[in-house]
């Protein structure tokens, strides 16, 4: 796991935006919507004045848990390997109501890919090579080959390089552009010794890494098979070919993202969370409309509340983790704040989908204001006696954790688009002086 720490304490008490008031109660997240009339109030409350603490976790989950590959050569900084496991080969096969042994002559990888951004007409080179060392698909990274409880070993040359070279292909790039949905495939003829290689049945070092030899690249790769030729021992003039699915397949990237610092960081895979510790203030200052030319405090707990929201403003996500589809962010209550990172959650907060945000608001059209509703979480009403506020623990997570490379980036509390709690409230009579 991976932990980043940031707290409060950065901004001065006292920074309250009052609007005027509304005679409906106010439910509606825009306030061009609600009638003006006293007691009915927004409140915008800083940073430093609700949160507690920040943390930001990683690790949840494996680049082995998407299913698909990522393959990319310097792609704005970027790279990416594919490192796959093919399943045991079968002894024998049915040929003419018998059934034969079989000899392997060789075979072919054949590679299927869905997302293409690059040089567009250009085709794009692919090379496949042998891994010499042994792997674990769970744990594999750039620099490590296996990092399980037993064993720890880092690759002898970062990203695999110590792999053998045994096929290379040029896939047509008629699909490539930025972000551009669609299939092509590739077919590159391996030998004997390749696939015999790579048949050793629980092999725990036999495998392929597919990497891409043009720079400027980057591919989804979608699917993989092993083509296996073979010559039944029944009947030495006939050729079969035999597919072979994955049994195994992981991807490696460099660099790995950098741990945030003061930023909050929300999917990826392996999975980010931004967790948060707020508490509500007690008291908040109250404006002229609301206490007149003299100024007041008034109790929030004395105050209906109406609704409550977590305002993020997004910032650009790093080179090769940028989103191309929406990206959909739930917040969930931590129920075991001393378990994390392993706390378990409850059920989302607001929207049971998540909030929705387009990919271009981290990227070019950053510092977007991004809404997520915190009512349910936050919920008090009026009442005689004051309330004393708890502290609330909550993760903001991936709505779909551990289904895209991709991770959504807000700013923290060294920025000027730092978190902020707005809160809609009925006030029920003017401030109540301390």
């Amino acid at each position: 796991m991976i932990k980043s720490h940031f707290v409060r304490l950065l901004f001065p008490l006292g920074f309250l935006f009052l609007a005027n008031c509304s005679e409906n109660v106010a439910t509606a997240p825009d306030l061009d919507l609600i009638d003006v009339k006293p007691y009915t109030i927004e409140v915008l409350v800083p940073f430093a004045d609700f949160v507690q603490e920040v943390n930001i976790v990683g690790g949840y989950g494996s680049s082995s848990d998407l299913g698909s590959g990522v393959v990319a050569k310097d792609f704005n900084g970027f790279s990416a390997k594919t490192i796959v496991r093919f399943n045991p080969y079968p002894e024998s096969v049915e040929l003419g109501g018998s059934t034969s042994g079989l000899k392997f002559i060789g075979g072919r990888v054949v590679l299927a890919f869905d997302s293409v951004q690059g040089p567009t007409g250009e085709a794009i080179g692919l090379q496949l090579s042998a891994t010499q060392q042994a792997w674990d698909s769970k744990t594999v990274t750039w620099e490590v080959a296996v990092d399980t409880v037993d064993d720890k070993t880092s690759w002898v040359q970062p990203g695999a390089g110590s792999s053998v070279l045994v096929g290379s292909g040029d896939l047509d790039s008629h699909l490539a552009g930025d972000s551009v949905k669609s299939f092509a495939s590739i077919s590159i003829d391996v030998d004997s010794a390749t696939v015999a290689a790579w048949g050793g049945e629980g092999s725990y070092s036999q495998g392929m890494v597919v990497a891409s030899t043009d720079p400027a690249t980057r591919l989804n790769l979608w699917d993989a098979q092993l083509v296996l030729k073979a010559i039944p021992l029944i009947n030495a003039d006939t050729i079969v070919e035999i597919p072979i699915p994955v049994s195994a397949l992981s991807f490696m990237v460099d660099p790995m993202p950098t741990n945030p610092g003061g930023w909050l960081r929300v999917g990826g895979l392996p999975a980010w969370r931004s967790i948060i510790t707020m508490k509500l203030p007690e008291q908040v200052k109250g404006s002229v409309e609301i206490c007149g030319d003299s100024g007041c405090l008034f109790d929030v707990s004395k105050s209906q509340l109406n609704l409550a929201e977590l305002i993020l403003t997004t910032r650009e996500t790093e080179a090769g983790f940028k989103p191309t589809t929406p990206l959909a962010i739930q917040i969930r209550s931590v129920l075991s704040p001393s378990s994390l990172p392993k706390s378990p959650l409850g059920d989302p907060i607001g929207l049971q989908q998540g909030v929705l945000v387009q990919p271009k608001f981290f990227d070019n059209e950053e510092g977007e204001q991004i809404f997520f509703s915190l009512t349910d979480l936050l919920g008090f009403s009026d009442g005689d006696s004051p309330r004393t506020f708890t502290s609330n623990t909550f993760a903001l997570l991936s709505s779909d954790e551990g289904s895209s490379l991709d991770f959504a980036s807000f700013q923290g509390s060294d920025n000027s688009g730092f978190p902020v709690l707005r809160l809609i409230l009925t006030v029920p009579k003017q401030g109540i002086s301390p």
